[in-house]
């Protein structure tokens, strides 16, 4: 049994349309029909799921070679409607009768290595192994713990400063939410981030990251720090709840921050997955006085047009097209380019991950506005973020 989901398919809905969505779906079926064989038997889960079944595969390296035919196939692009589209998909395999007796348990266990598959690495295949019971149950132990971390008081923010290459002074920072959980330490945000959205968590949790960020960026005002902005991503459940424009409203002049001292950061992937409803509320937070910055930028399927048409005041580039541009060319051509993109559109530009002297070198040659990574500072409690601004102040690097 291959349990075969797409990757990122909303965003490919978004992109163009939900017609040429169900066209590509159409066309995926056609394709996944020649692999199923005399034996086998083709079906849809729905959404963007599909399952195959191959009654005559004894061996797992069979199966194996089936998932990689698969994946290879899906490397040439669909022709739609005058488009040509790329797919890419994740496949948990089971087999019986080791992994169930039934379909309905392998289907299930197929489903589940899929999901898990996709959360570690997308794009490949996974076989069921026992191990992913045993996941699937830390998963669901996981989720019960985050319910109770905000109010045990186990998540908190730390902040890393963001640089301008125009005096190489503090111009901002940006907070990182962590988890310190009781027994496991401290839990990798991309751990719990995607739990808290499937919960739906991420709501009460996200506000209260803007709260004590705001509550921090009004103390470092105080301190004599007036104009240094703070920074806050917004999850995609967030960036589409229609409380959001509200909250953050409210945020702004209970803490008496002035305008453009707030920046949300929304990805690509937020953005695509329901395009009217971002710009709408995109377009309330900045009217309430936020900057807007698409993070990770170069990750996802955006379209230039949306990104032009799009209340955008900043594009952050990618952390992983950073690390290699000095080995790299094709990620030296990429940081080119979003460098470029961003100056024509009008946008200031932030280089993610910026790790050794010699490639803040290279991007303040391209033209980069600004940088963050470890070469300047690991993320930092906010008594340490204190000090260190006051470090750059006696080193004369003023903070704005």
């Amino acid at each position: 049994m291959l349990c075969v989901g797409l990757d990122d398919f909303k965003s490919i809905n978004e992109q163009f349309s939900y017609q040429v969505g169900d066209q590509l779906l159409l066309a995926l079926a056609d394709r996944l029909r020649a692999h199923s064989g005399r034996l086998g038997a083709l079906a849809r889960l729905g959404g963007d799921q599909f399952a195959l079944v191959q009654a005559d595969i004894e061996q797992p390296y069979e199966a194996a070679e089936l998932a990689q035919s698969i994946l290879d196939d899906l490397e040439a692009p669909f022709g739609v409607d005058l488009h040509e589209i790329r797919l890419r998909a994740t496949i948990g395999i089971t087999l019986f009768p080791e992994d169930g007796d039934s379909t309905e348990k392998l289907l299930q266990k197929a489903e589940q290595t899929m999901t898990l598959a996709k959360a570690r690495s997308r794009n490949r295949y996974q076989f069921y192994i026992a191990s992913v019971d045993s996941e699937m149950r830390r998963r669901r132990e996981l989720e019960k713990d985050l319910r109770e971390a905000l109010p045990r008081n186990q998540l908190y923010l730390v902040y890393q400063p963001q640089i301008s290459y125009r005096d190489h002074r503090v111009v901002g920072v940006e907070a990182l939410l962590r988890w310190q959980h009781p027994e496991l330490g401290m839990v990798p945000p991309d751990q719990f981030i995607p739990l808290a959205e499937q919960n739906g968590n991420i709501i009460s949790i996200g506000e209260w990251v803007l709260d004590q960020a705001c509550r921090q960026l009004r103390e470092w005002h105080d301190q004599g720090f007036s104009e240094l902005r703070m920074a806050v991503n917004l999850s995609t459940v967030q960036l589409h709840h229609n409380e959001l424009p509200r909250v953050v409203n409210n945020l702004l002049q209970a803490y008496r921050l002035p305008p453009r001292s707030l920046e949300l950061e929304v990805t690509e992937t937020g953005l695509m997955e329901d395009i009217s409803t971002a710009a709408q509320h995109l377009l309330s937070l900045r009217r309430s006085g936020a900057l807007i910055a698409i993070d990770d930028f170069g990750t996802g399927y955006s379209s230039l047009s949306y990104l032009k048409s799009l209340p955008l005041d900043k594009i952050k580039i990618d952390k992983s097209f950073v690390q290699d541009l000095l080995d790299d060319d094709d990620d030296a051509t990429i940081v080119r380019a979003i460098i470029q993109l961003g100056k024509s559109l009008g946008m200031q530009v932030i280089a993610e991950g910026v790790e050794t002297a010699e490639q803040e070198t290279y991007i303040i040659a391209q033209g980069c506005h600004e940088g963050q990574g470890y070469h300047y500072s690991k993320p930092l409690s906010a008594r340490e973020l204190t000090a260190f601004l006051k470090q750059a102040q006696r080193n004369q690097a003023s903070v704005l």
